[in-house]
């Protein structure tokens, strides 16, 4: 008997993928280049605790609106055409927030735009990263945006330490970027135009024969703790860049930008690192134990807030990273395998949307407590709250689990 070893994917697929995961994650590049920048917009225009958490969050109600619109539309099918024009958006926003340096209106509108532009780029990049690579590009929805993240965050912390008029320079510098990317993708899409011309038409049907027993079961009954795992693993996040930034500098009394967004920055690196790790050693959390290091760190995050000490917030964001790096992962493969692209790309959206939902939520109670009561003891309350949710989840979880998923990390071309 001859055995037959399975062809490698070709050049075109190969380079489709890798323009798919470069224009999505410049796109998410842009969700968080305000973070580090938020207290120099609470100096130069005034902005209270409250404003500031909603100009962030507005990103996150355009996010969630276009996350709708994708998992309730027939848009899967032209993914070919809406990453390219989610990149556009991306530019224009840009434009809005260097043009808002002095006004506030403008904040807002470019927020929503470059909201509105990753949530377009989530759903169809999903669907092109599956079409180019199959199952090796699931998780690019996961890995794409912990690295955009941690690139845009990076870029944005080193313009506004070093170079001047950061809150116009960072936007301009991103606009170029997702100019490149964009592309890098129109060039990728053209070459494989004959492979996406399928996504065009009906999804194949699905294979026949029996459907096994218990399978339309086992996925009902892990499809709300999933969206707990991943509302929980993403409410990080945006907790240590949206919040903790203005947190830190009032709590530890220091100028510098970047001692804002060491949390961030701890977390994303963490996050980000530790599937590769866990793929090395062939071993990797589950739900339960990433929900307790998500609980656990907050925690010490919590605490240190309080005793306005940066160590135990710094300690406590690791542990967040780890938490993170598996949980949203983890819980989108959970929602996703088997799934045909185009339903993929639906449900990578509307698992986002229940994600970001949950994270924009607690940014606004933070900001809230934060006007109340400080920073400090606001931040440190929010925390809490998030540290109740992640226990009620993984009380819901409790014997639902399927058995963890060792992630298998996608690469993401670096920045050039």
């Amino acid at each position: 008997m001859i055995a037959v070893r399975a062809p490698r994917p070709g050049r075109g697929p190969v380079l489709l993928g890798a323009a798919v995961a470069a224009a999505f994650t410049f796109a998410v590049v842009g969700s968080n280049i305000p973070g580090p920048i938020l207290p120099l917009y609470e100096d130069h225009l005034g902005l209270s605790p409250f404003v500031l958490a909603a100009l962030f969050v507005t990103y996150f109600v355009a996010l969630v609106s276009m996350f709708l619109v994708v998992s309730r539309t027939a848009l899967g099918r032209f993914a070919w055409a809406v990453l390219p024009g989610a990149l556009v958006v991306g530019v224009l926003g840009d434009v809005a927030l260097w043009s808002g340096a002095d006004t506030a209106g403008l904040l807002f509108v470019g927020r929503a735009l470059t909201g509105t532009c990753v949530g377009l780029a989530t759903g169809s990049a999903a669907t092109l990263a599956v079409a180019a690579r199959g199952d090796a590009g699931r998780t690019l929805a996961a890995t794409g945006a912990i690295a955009g993240s941690f690139l845009g965050l990076i870029a944005a912390a080193t313009v506004a330490q070093l170079l001047p008029e950061p809150t116009v320079l960072i936007y301009r510098l991103h606009a170029v970027s997702l100019v490149l990317s964009g592309l890098l993708l129109a060039a990728a899409l053209w070459g494989n135009r004959r492979r996406l011309s399928a996504l065009r038409h009906a999804e194949p049907p699905r294979p026949a024969g029996p459907v096994p027993a218990g399978a339309g079961a086992a996925f009902d009954r892990n499809r709300l703790p999933a969206y707990g795992l991943g509302a929980a693993g993403w409410t990080v996040g945006g907790i240590a860049v949206g919040v903790l930034p203005s947190a830190l500098r009032d709590g530890i009394g220091s100028e510098l930008l970047v001692v804002g967004v060491l949390a961030a920055i701890i977390l994303l690196v963490t996050a980000w690192l530790g599937p590769y790790l866990a793929r090395a050693a062939g071993r990797s959390p589950g739900p339960q134990l990433c929900l307790l290091l998500l609980a656990g760190g907050g925690v010490f995050v919590a605490a240190g807030l309080v005793a306005r000490t940066l160590w135990p917030v710094l300690a406590g964001s690791f542990l967040w990273g780890i938490g993170q790096g598996f949980a949203y992962a983890q819980g989108l493969i959970l929602l996703t395998a088997g799934m045909t692209p185009v339903e993929q790309g639906r449900s990578t959206s509307l698992y986002a949307c229940s994600s970001y939902g949950f994270a924009a939520v607690m940014i606004l109670v933070a900001g809230a407590f934060s006007s109340a009561w400080g920073y400090s003891y606001g931040s440190a309350g929010a925390v809490t709250i998030f540290v109740l949710f992640c226990v009620a989840v993984a009380g819901a979880g409790r014997g639902r689990w399927t058995p963890a998923v060792a992630v298998d990390p996608v690469r993401v071309p670096a920045r050039k």
